[in-house]
């Protein structure tokens, strides 16, 4: 069995079915596992859409890998250990299946052709009184809270105490202070976690914590999360010919400049040690990679020997401290992954291709939200209406915790529930519900997946 007690109660007490062969954190991974919030992110785009003919990592696959290293993680740390009976510091609650469970979870709520998807939400859900906005990790959040379904007791998955406090990478609601730290300090992040409409399950999990400070596990299942996104997905457009890494050199300045340009108004970031590594790696690349062709056998084993090399070395980037958020990262392997992720932003996310199908992308969730939202504020029991979002809009409408959703505010009840539909499917489904409410669909209406 894994180390880790503090956290244990569940945010709906019940009595649990006695088997020795789990503790509470990993139910609370196999919940996750097997919930089909988890199974749609197979049909969500990590960077491009899931439809390419490439096999490319998806929201899916690469949530797997992020909890994987965040399980790896912990257990360098308590390898560490001085004396491993004594276990970790008292209260860091630090703890191998939660961290693991926190990279299950961490992209769940994320909605269909990622962050362009949020940013359309966004700005529907600002213009509409009692709403926040739209914030993928709330999302999260709100899914295993709310949204996902096991009991019809309860909402949620009710996870323990310890786990949902991981799975809040950004400890705070959106208009509460944030605290100011470094760049290099992973104790803090920027963003915020949760939607005041959970504010009670927040307050629930982050019981005994100590303002916005991310809880250690939190702290690990972040740097599980950019350590996956430099090294996968590089390989991925290494692969796919859009980063040609054997030749790097040829675009340093203008990596850097890239760069800089995005990281240098944050607090503390120090442009010269991400020079030092962006020419570090450069070098790397170029002294063992010959071609941009993946196929060469020689490639590929160049390639899986400097993934490999950058995985070692971030595991054992984690350190123990003796006081909250009782973790650290070496500085320079944060720079580190900060250069290796900054050549898929100049040569992959900013690029013309991208672009032109992000507008795309726009279009179609943009054109879903006002669809749906305009069905559902007609007439919210309408069969035009697909049974799940009415589903989700009466257990809205039924939640006393939400006051800004009453009958007072029909507008923000609906959108609320458009926008957890939205964040519920998958990329082929919007585009087919887009594209059947349009009067554009050749599709069957027989054996429709929305029924």
């Amino acid at each position: 069995m894994s180390q880790g007690t503090v956290g244990k109660a569940r945010r709906h007490p019940v009595k649990e079915q006695d088997t020795a062969y789990r503790d509470d954190y990993q139910r609370d991974r196999d919940r996750v596992l097997y919930s089909s919030a988890f199974r749609r992110l197979a049909g969500v785009a990590q960077v491009a859409a899931v439809n390419e003919q490439l096999v490319l990592h998806n929201r899916l696959t690469h949530s797997l890998k992020v909890a994987q290293m965040g399980r790896r993680l912990v257990q360098h740390l308590r390898y560490q250990l001085d004396d491993p009976k004594r276990g970790f510091p008292a209260g860091s609650d630090l703890n191998e299946d939660v961290v693991e469970t926190a990279g299950l979870v961490h992209d769940i709520g994320h909605p269909p052709f990622g962050h362009i998807a949020e940013e359309v939400l966004g700005q529907r859900l600002a213009q509409i009184d009692g709403l926040e906005g739209f914030e993928g990790n709330a999302q999260s959040f709100r899914v295993v809270t709310k949204l996902a379904r096991r009991k019809m007791e309860h909402p949620g998955l009710n996870l323990t105490q310890a786990t949902l406090n991981a799975i809040l990478k950004y400890p705070r609601l959106k208009h509460s202070s944030k605290s100011t730290a470094l760049w290099t300090d992973r104790g803090y992040g920027d963003k915020w976690g949760a939607y005041q409409t959970e504010k009670v399950d927040f307050d629930w999990a982050r019981q005994g914590s100590r303002g916005d400070l991310r809880s250690a596990n939190a702290v690990l299942m972040d740097w599980a999360d950019d350590i996956s996104y430099a090294t996968h997905d590089l390989e991925d457009y290494f692969r796919a010919g859009l980063i040609p890494l054997h030749s790097l050199s040829v675009d340093k300045e203008r990596i850097l400049k890239h760069g800089l340009r995005r990281l240098k108004q944050h607090r503390g970031f120090d442009e010269f040690r991400f020079r030092n590594e962006l020419e570090t790696i450069i070098a790397e690349f170029g002294g063992r990679l010959h071609s941009q062709c993946w196929e060469t056998r020689k490639n590929r084993v160049q390639m899986n020997k400097i993934s490999s090399g950058h995985l070692t070395r971030f595991v054992k980037a984690v350190r123990l401290l003796g006081e909250p958020p009782y973790v650290e990262i070496e500085q320079s392997s944060q720079y580190r992954v900060a250069a290796l992720k900054e050549l898929t932003w100049f040569y992959v996310i900013n690029r013309p291709p991208l672009a032109i199908q992000q507008e795309g992308q726009k279009r179609i969730i943009g054109s879903l939200f006002d669809r749906l939202m305009m069905c559902l504020e007609k007439s919210p029991s309408s069969p035009k209406i697909p049974i799940q979002l009415r589903g989700i809009y009466r257990d809205i409408t039924q939640d006393d915790t939400v006051e800004a959703m009453s009958d007072k505010n029909k507008e923000a009840g609906c959108a609320r529930a458009v926008t957890d539909y939205i964040c519920l499917l998958t990329e082929a489904q919007a585009v087919d519900l887009g594209e059947r409410l349009a009067g554009r669909s050749q599709s069957s209406m027989f054996g429709t997946w929305f029924n």
